[in-house]
């Protein structure tokens, strides 16, 4: 069994995990309280995980061994589910304060699992490989992030919590096992390190401008793209009155696109990844734009067709993005730098998602969706155009 394969089951199992898990409480949580408040709650632990450990994620990652890490952040998840299996014979597991100390243990495990594996990259395979690894990887994630709410679904209605929970525990298992498979390349002068401090990272960034512009348009984009998450419900349920099965439809489009998007790069090779990432930024800023048009075409054949393939487009260049930037700064960043470059990024991803939810929900509240979508996509391209064009890299 390649490497590829070995890397993309063990991304796909933990995350699958994870998901599933994270679908399964939060319909729990719902059930035991009935308050959309505390089901919300659950929405911005990642967040706020992100931004609390961010600086003690990049000391970990870009210090110790990357493979201990994969296996000991595993081991986190999977010990703190069968202590709270353990402590179901004798304590009351519905309590929420519990249920809520699990859920963080289980998103900080996860937070440095997602950022210690794209760091280990260059450790796993060549620089001529690294597309192709970070390809897989994403299509192994859309899978699970596409399966998990099926699998969690089915299972809440069939299993226990507590069996649940060893199920889960026991995928987690299987994904440690792969992980101890997989051969790491010795880190060359890795007690030679030099040692540098978060704040060291955030400078390194500063003074490389690219890197600088990257992190800069991923949180825009990441806020951004909240207006297609946002507005795809209100458009297709509110405003044009379609059924729930075709929003169902078309929502499942972006994760499907997104698997096809990562094999496609697994066998298409960039010609310049940093041209990619560009390319594709623009691409995001046009279907935004391009979201506000079906909404004003008054046959609904044509409006959902057209929203279908916007929504495959948005899938497709949102990997092609993700898998350029990753590789590209796999490729420039160096080794004893990366795990605090990811954790950056990561945590501006975890922090601008909700609040480009946040904003989108009260913009579509006081708008018509044809003109948040104009609006946003004309905004977002200015901004990207600005900053591409003050350095001089368009295309």
């Amino acid at each position: 069994m390649n490497k590829i394969m070995r890397v993309s089951i063990v991304t796909m199992l933990f995350n699958l995990a994870v998901t599933t898990l994270n679908f399964i409480f939060g319909l729990y949580f719902l059930e035991l309280t009935g308050s959309a408040f505390i089901f919300g709650t659950l929405i911005i632990i990642g967040p706020v995980v992100s931004l609390i450990f961010t600086p003690i994620m990049t000391r970990i990652v870009d210090y110790y061994n990357h493979r201990k890490i994969l296996v000991l952040s595993q081991l986190i998840s999977c010990g703190s589910l069968l202590a709270y299996w353990a402590i179901g014979s004798w304590i009351d597991i519905s309590k929420i304060t519990v249920a809520y100390v699990l859920m963080i243990i289980i998103r900080i495990s996860e937070e440095l699992f997602i950022v210690t594996f794209k760091a280990s990259v260059p450790q796993i395979t060549d620089r001529e490989h690294f597309q192709q690894i970070n390809a897989a990887m994403q299509s192994a994630t859309s899978i699970a992030n596409m399966a998990g709410p099926i699998v969690g679904g089915v299972a809440y209605g069939v299993f226990s919590l507590r069996l649940f929970i060893l199920l889960i525990s026991a995928t987690i298992i299987i994904s440690i096992l792969f992980t101890i498979s997989i051969q790491f390349k010795t880190e060359k002068n890795a007690s030679n390190k030099k040692k540098g401090s978060f704040l060291s990272i955030v400078k390194y960034v500063k003074s490389h401008s690219i890197i600088l512009s990257l992190v800069i348009i991923a949180m825009f984009v990441n806020f951004f793209a909240s207006a297609i998450t946002i507005g795809l419900p209100i458009v297709v349920l509110r405003q044009l009155g379609l059924p729930k099965l075709v929003y169902s439809l078309l929502d499942s489009l972006t994760s499907i696109a997104m698997v096809f998007g990562g094999v496609i790069l697994t066998f298409r090779k960039n010609k310049s990844e940093l041209k990619t990432v560009y390319r594709a930024i623009f691409s995001i800023t046009a279907i935004i734009l391009l979201f506000g048009v079906p909404e004003l075409i008054p046959n609904k054949f044509t409006t959902v067709i057209l929203l279908g393939i916007l929504i495959i487009g948005f899938g497709l260049v949102v990997v092609f993005a993700n898998t350029a930037m990753t590789t590209y700064l796999q490729e420039k960043v160096p080794l004893s730098k990366q795990g605090g470059v990811y954790s950056i990024i990561n945590a501006i991803s975890q922090l601008f998602v909700p609040l480009g939810a946040l904003g989108y929900g009260v913009l579509f509240d006081y708008f018509e969706s044809y003109e948040v979508f104009i609006t946003s996509g004309i905004f977002v391209l200015i901004i990207i155009a600005s900053l591409l064009m003050k350095g001089r890299r368009l295309f």
